[in-house]
């Protein structure tokens, strides 16, 4: 399969031993979709029992097997195309697959485009029976959690219109609302939040996070490196159907990271997916809308103890980052600050979170400085984004941009990324080690062994002549 396999990534075939059984398991999975060039193709192909293929196979997924733990999370990484959306629709059942097998154990329920399973003409109220029937759930489990789903989805009077006068943002509402609220045992979830308000999607966000504490089984798609790392426990990465790396989701989502930033082509896009940037305003405008969520106002570099905006520094130099920002409900939504180093490239340098430091906002608003006595970066150019954050450093309210980016600038020949504090020692009096000594020491007791060795079948075969 030519796919690089991580240490300790639990896979369909590892030995079950003490650990949790599978809670999906899928081997050698492929899907194929037939492409006709002519309508009669079609046909000559269906009357001739297809004896005569007039068909060309376009490959989607190939050989694709993975074992997923009761409790555990796995995420789908890869670029538009690569089988991560088809992937999802076979083990939810959408499709079939063409080569190989999977099976799930327990409820499952899906979370896969906007309106999937929805009528158009029905109501929010009728569709949710609809939806969970599709899914496998009967009628009166669903009638049961109707006032539930209205109340999650905070669609007010709109649950008894026709969904077509729905907006996106609405539709996954409602989607997301009759997902959860069914309690499966398995979550199948592809990237639909981007088109959320932010506080719906910052709702969304807890209640998955809830699911994987509460040990469900997640299988999540998304272009957001950052949040497959923190919702994630293991990750694969698809390439035109085929899995590259399978294994920790830090590991997998570094090694794609690292493969976009060799085609710049592509790096615009998942940098765009990557860390989405959010306007000033952030308050939700859709049904059960008008919640004040947490706001960076501004955010600038300064040059340590005054009032002059710095962007342009030498190597060792000290920086503070002064950050502006309001809370009007920090009891209901608590956020974290933090920020970001990154390279022309896109490397990630360095990054620093009060999370991280166990610090906490106090108040509705204030200025937080963080202060960096010695950037020891060397000579670059860095993009400097603060991030607003929510109580787990989980999800981003907001992402906010330096009005420059920080120039470093290195007055030596000193090559790299940063600055490492070091000294040299030109007369230190240590010993070699004894390597010769002992590779002398190992021979010798080899030919005395052999030595031996010969000794003894000489022996042998003098007494045996004489007997």
């Amino acid at each position: 399969m030519g796919v690089n396999e991580q240490k300790g990534f639990a896979t369909a075939t590892a030995t079950a031993g003490k650990l949790e059984p599978f809670a999906m398991e899928v081997e050698h999975l492929s899907k194929a979709y037939r492409r006709y060039r002519r309508p009669m193709h079609r046909v000559i192909e269906a009357t001739t029992f297809g004896r005569i293929k007039k068909h060309d196979e376009s490959w989607a997924l190939r050989d694709v097997s993975f074992g997923l733990r009761k409790g555990s999370s796995l995420g789908l990484v890869g670029a538009n195309g690569a089988g991560k959306s088809t992937l999802l629709k076979t083990l939810a059942g959408v499709t079939s697959p063409t080569e190989g097998r999977y099976r799930i154990h327990g409820r499952v329920a899906s979370l896969l485009e906007l309106g999937a399973g929805f009528h158009m003409d029905f109501t929010g109220r009728a569709n949710i029976v609809l939806n969970g029937v599709m899914m496998g759930f009967s009628r009166r489990e669903m009638l049961s959690k109707t006032d539930e789903i209205i109340e999650f989805a905070e669609l007010g009077d709109y649950i008894d219109e026709p969904v077509r006068t729905y907006s996106s943002g609405m539709g996954l509402r409602l989607g997301f609302a009759v997902a959860v609220a069914v309690d499966p045992d398995v979550l199948i979830i592809d990237e639909v939040f981007a088109v959320g308000d932010m506080y719906f999607q910052k709702k969304c966000v807890d209640k998955i996070y809830e699911f994987k504490q509460k040990g469900k089984t997640i299988l999540f798609c998304s272009h957001s490196l950052y949040d497959v790392r923190q919702l994630c426990d293991e990750a694969i990465w698809l390439k035109q159907g085929v899995p590259q790396i399978l294994g920790e989701s830090v590991y997998v989502t570094n090694e794609y990271a690292t493969f976009q930033r060799t085609h710049i082509g592509e790096l615009e896009d998942s940098l765009t997916d990557s860390i989405p940037t959010i306007g000033n305003s952030i308050k939700s405008d859709g049904p059960g809308g008008g919640h004040a969520m947490p706001e960076i106002l501004d955010a600038r570099i300064y040059e340590p103890g005054t009032e002059t905006e710095r962007y342009q520094i030498e190597t060792g130099d000290g920086i503070e980052i002064r950050i502006w920002w309001k809370n009007p409900n920090p009891e209901q939504t608590p956020a974290h600050l933090g920020v970001v180093f990154m390279r022309a490239d896109m490397t990630t340098c360095a990054a620093m979170g009060t999370h991280l430091e166990h610090l906490e906002l106090e108040g509705t608003e204030g200025c937080a400085v963080l202060r960096i006595d010695k950037v020891n970066f060397l000579a670059s150019q860095f993009l400097v984004p603060v991030l607003l954050l929510d109580k787990g450093g989980i999800h981003k309210y907001q992402q906010y941009l330096m009005p420059e980016n920080l120039v470093v600038r290195t007055n030596s020949r000193e090559v790299g990324l940063f600055r490492v504090s070091h000294d040299w020692d030109l007369n230190a009096q240590h010993e070699r080690p004894a390597l010769e000594a002992a590779e002398e020491s190992t021979e010798e007791s080899t030919e005395e062994s052999t030595e031996e060795g010969t000794d003894g079948h000489a022996d042998q075969a003098q007494q045996e002549g004489q007997d």
